[in-house]
Formats: structure tokens, C-alpha cells, sequence
């Protein structure tokens, strides 16, 4: 199971992702990016993530591709061993820019603070299932 958790902070979004990038749990991912219509940056927060399966690796494929043409950046941050091992072993890594330890802590501070000024607007979350609040996957024409 895929759990997304939203935090917004300005003109970033970071999606922190908790489980399992499979099919058919993947094609949640791109339904909640693509509902972010007015950020910039869309970060991927990985500590969280146990499994990335082919359909997985093509979830992400295509959100980079997507991106670049629509004028955001993608990144992906708290990439753990495993998946930065995964992303080279299939020639990807060079593909996404991926936040150094030093960017992400100062993007986490960065919330941390804007939580502290605005606690009611930092954080929403995709419900248990990461299934509530969103819209139908026919409804949604994926970049894939």
C-alpha cells in the first residue's frame, strides 16, 4: 500500500511517500502531483518508501518527463541507499535532481519555521488509503 502525505510550503510541494511504489498502488502518485496546479518545485520525499517495482520506475519516469515541458521541477529527496542503488542500476539517477542532505535540511527547517507562523495551512493529507479526496484515475489524463 501507498500512503501520500502533502506539506506545502510557498511554491514548493512535498509529497512524502510511505510504502510500497507498485502496481497498481503507482498510479496514485501522479494523481496527486498532477492536482498541485500552482507549484513550482514538486519534491518526493522517498525516507519512507520499502518497495519501487517496474511500474513504480515508470510512475517516476514519467513525472520527470512531464515536468520538464510544464515548467516545474521534480525532485526527490530522503533517497535512501536501496532506491539511489535501484536508480543506477537502471541508468536513472542522472535523470532526477536529487536534494543533497544540506538542501533538505534547510527545505525541512524552511517548513518547520512556516509551521511555527502558520500552523493551519502547512499540512494536508490523502487519508488513510491515500484514496480520499481524490479524483477518479479516468478522470485524471495521466502524463503516461
Amino acid at each position: 500500500m501507498l500512503s501520500l502525505r502533502i506539506e506545502k510550503l510557498g511554491d514548493v510541494t512535498i509529497i512524502h511517500c510511505s510504502g510500497r511504489i507498485v502496481f497498481p498502488d503507482a498510479r496514485e502518485l501522479p494523481i496527486v502531483l498532477l492536482r498541485q496546479l500552482r507549484t513550482r518545485t514538486l519534491v518526493l520525499d522517498l525516507m519512507d518508501v520499502v518497495a519501487i517495482d517496474a511500474a513504480g520506475l515508470g510512475v517516476l519516469v514519467s513525472l520527470h518527463a512531464w515536468s520538464k515541458p510544464t515548467g516545474r521541477k521534480l525532485k526527490l529527496m530522503n533517497v535512501t541507499p536501496w532506491v539511489e542503488r535501484l536508480l543506477h542500476l537502471t541508468k536513472l539517477k542522472s535523470e532526477f535532481e536529487i536534494y543533497s542532505v544540506r538542501e533538505t535540511l534547510d527545505l525541512l527547517c524552511a517548513i518547520h519555521q512556516s509551521e511555527l507562523v502558520h500552523p493551519e495551512t502547512a499540512i494536508e493529507d490523502s487519508g488513510n488509503s491515500g484514496q480520499e479526496g481524490l479524483t477518479s484515475p479516468a478522470a485524471v489524463k495521466l502524463p503516461y
